[in-house]
């Protein structure tokens, strides 16, 4: 017996189509979630506005998921803030070709030449595209451990500067690799800031049109008014990391709280060009012209190969992922309430991608079953 939780979800406009999604459904049906360590909120969305929002297994503790829940997206957050720098850029009020040193205080610049950074060849696209050469102050051994250890401390931007010459040295020139770097979009956080004169999350904010795009449970964590429905409990080794102060990551390389349907919303409307003012924005986006050519990292966004699949999405730390298969038009997004469960969340969405594709070019069907039974608002 297939175990799966179908709960009712957001509340949403009267024109939203609820429909079982036939790819979603054999997936699931294909990996049973048993065993897991908690429960997983998954959301497909079609090119017809169709949804299908599920809660798969059991939890923990407590109640559980009920779907309209918000999840911590950590680095999904990435994309979003690309695509404000992007929008800027088509605007022509930010160079990406540009120096960071022109966007960026003077002492923070010392700091990192410092460090042996040179920030007079760092671009504002390889910040982008994590090939600046810059190290990651948030994957060192001391950011982990003091997490643990206190979690309620409070982090600043500039103190994550600080952080990263004192832990880290550069990963190489600039231009030369990918390594990826939140430190670099904590940077791109600063710069959009600069140019603006507002915070990352109003530019953001209005950049992205959130408030009109259909992503009523989207908000950044302390700068904005929680909405939606409660954000979730997340667990990280063990540890109920829902109380840790959201400050350790709130720059630019983290900071949105989402559900899972809202984050599908969005990459739907981004990579359909409904975002950006112009084609070519998008184009370069996801452009591999001038990267590495082993990185899958665009601008803000993954170039993924999921078992063999093209998709585009990204991922975050605590256990969220997003994907968008091209040729079906096709999106999912899902969260789970424990890290350890994100292999099974990885599996189940390559899994829709690849049946996502095989539908789309006539190899296979996606027929919705009884066993999956439509949403209702």
């Amino acid at each position: 017996m297939k175990r799966l939780l179908v709960t009712s979800l957001l509340a949403l406009t009267t024109s939203t189509v609820h429909a079982a999604d036939g790819c979603l459904d054999q997936a699931v049906d294909a990996h049973a979630f048993t065993g897991g360590a908690g429960q997983i909120a998954i959301a497909a969305l079609a090119p017809d506005g169709s949804r299908d929002m599920r809660v798969l297994g059991t939890p923990a503790t407590g109640e559980g998921l009920q779907g309209s829940e918000g999840f911590r997206l950590a680095s999904i957050t990435k994309t979003y803030v690309a695509a404000t720098a992007l929008r800027l850029a088509e605007q022509g009020r930010l160079e990406l070709q540009a120096p960071i040193d022109r966007y960026l205080p003077d002492n923070w610049m010392k700091l990192l030449a410092s460090d042996g950074y040179q920030p007079h060849a760092m671009t504002v696209r390889q910040l982008l595209s994590h090939t600046s050469g810059m190290a990651d102050a948030a994957q060192a051994p001391q950011f982990i451990a003091t997490l643990k250890a206190h979690p309620h401390t409070q982090w600043t931007r500039e103190g994550d500067l600080h952080d990263l010459v004192e832990w880290t040295d550069p990963v190489g020139r600039p231009g030369e690799k990918f390594a990826y770097s939140d430190t670099g979009y904590v940077l791109l956080g600063a710069i959009i800031e600069h140019i603006t004169g507002q915070t990352l999350p109003q530019a953001a904010r209005a950049q992205l049109h959130l408030d009109t795009l259909g992503v009523p449970g989207t908000y950044w964590e302390r700068y904005e008014k929680p909405v939606g429905g409660p954000r979730a409990h997340q667990r990280y080794e063990g540890l109920d990391t829902y109380d840790w102060d959201p400050s350790m990551d709130l720059y630019g390389g983290g900071g949105l709280v989402a559900p899972p349907i809202d984050v599908a919303v969005f990459f739907d409307a981004l990579l359909e060009g409904r975002v950006f003012s112009k084609p070519e924005t998008l184009a370069l986006m996801q452009s591999a012209d001038g990267l590495p050519t082993d990185s899958q990292y665009r601008l803000g966004i993954f170039a993924y190969d999921l078992d063999g699949t093209a998709a585009a999405g990204h991922s975050g730390f605590w256990g969220t992922l997003v994907a968008r298969e091209p040729v079906s038009g096709r999106t999912i997004s899902g969260a789970v309430t424990d890290r350890a469960d994100y292999p099974k969340l990885k599996q189940l969405v390559s899994d829709y991608v690849a049946r996502a594709h095989a539908e789309a070019t006539g190899r296979a069907t996606c027929a919705a079953t009884a066993s999956a039974p439509a949403t209702k608002p």
